[in-house]
């Protein structure tokens, strides 16, 4: 028997009916969406960007707050932790601002690490605050002296957070913080990401190459190029439809899958998306586990 494949990005794939085509399956390969990986970072801090960008414009979040901290101010055991200071910091200060504006006030926070590796954020707020009650209000807290508020155009929030929001500052944060620490914070009236459905979608323990050499006449082959193959000018093969394949089918039963694909065969697609790749449970599990990896 061969030996079981170990979990790694890339090396496992999720497989299913694809909506309004019947008869077809669709196999992706399963990326482990980290921020810690080379491979994915990358994408996924361009998604991210676009992703704040879009409720910025939602929510009118058109001010941009920088609050640091003060080394004097901090303890040994603070020091060790500057980023769960500054978010006991935060908590303190967001029942200032709702006491002082009569409600909780909408925002999206991002943490980052200054050269003296004491953690500050940057928070997308939607209204004006001035700039004298902040700081005032934040030394109250415990944070430090320096806080800045500025007006940020909504239209270019993305080009905005693309200063802090790049590989190498992310990757410097990521080294600074424990593991399954958040970068991003934000208020509860605003979702970055929604729940994903099930669909009918399984994981396979198998890689995209493996169903790709079984498949009987592939199509819509997509392919992805991710950072660590770039340097060689390669892609990374990550999609493609078929017909059924026993190694898809794996041990499951044939016809309690055809029985389970009819419905989704059978939805109607919109226009101009034509074999939409559904998402499935196993993929919303893994993205949200590794959401901050």
């Amino acid at each position: 028997m061969p030996a079981e494949k170990r979990w790694g990005c890339g090396n496992f794939s999720v497989v299913g009916p694809v909506r309004g085509k019947p008869g077809t399956f669709g196999h992706t390969s399963l990326f482990c969406k980290s921020y810690r990986c080379r491979r994915c970072r990358n994408p996924k801090l361009k998604k991210v960007r676009a992703r704040i960008a879009e409720v910025a414009s939602e929510h009118k979040l058109t001010r941009m707050a920088t609050l640091t901290l003060d080394p004097k101010r901090l303890s040994e055991r603070d020091r060790e932790r500057t980023d769960r200071y500054i978010r006991e910091c935060w908590r303190k200060m967001r029942v200032l601002l709702s006491r002082q504006f009569k409600g909780s006030l909408p925002f999206v926070g991002v943490l980052e690490f200054q050269k003296n590796g004491n953690a500050h954020l940057h928070v997308l707020l939607g209204r004006y605050i001035e700039q004298k009650w902040l700081s005032m209000a934040w030394q109250s807290i415990g944070g430090g002296r320096y806080v800045d508020i500025r007006y940020v155009d909504v239209h270019r929030v993305s080009a905005y957070l693309s200063v802090y929001l790049v590989g190498d500052k992310v990757l410097r944060t990521l080294e600074l913080l424990p593991k399954r620490a958040r970068i991003f914070t934000t208020s509860r009236s605003i979702v970055l990401w929604g729940k994903k459905k099930a669909s009918g979608w399984w994981l396979r323990r198998v890689g995209i190459e493996d169903f790709f050499d079984a498949a009987a006449n592939p199509s819509s082959v997509r392919f992805e190029p991710v950072e660590d193959l770039k340097a060689f000018r390669l892609e990374l093969l990550s999609y493609f439809e078929s017909p059924p394949s026993p190694l898809a089918l794996g041990s499951r039963d044939v016809f309690a899958v055809l029985r389970a694909a009819l419905p989704i065969w059978n939805e109607k697609v919109s226009p101009g998306k034509p074999g939409e790749v559904a998402k499935t449970q196993s993929q919303g599990e893994s993205q949200n586990a590794n959401a901050d990896r």
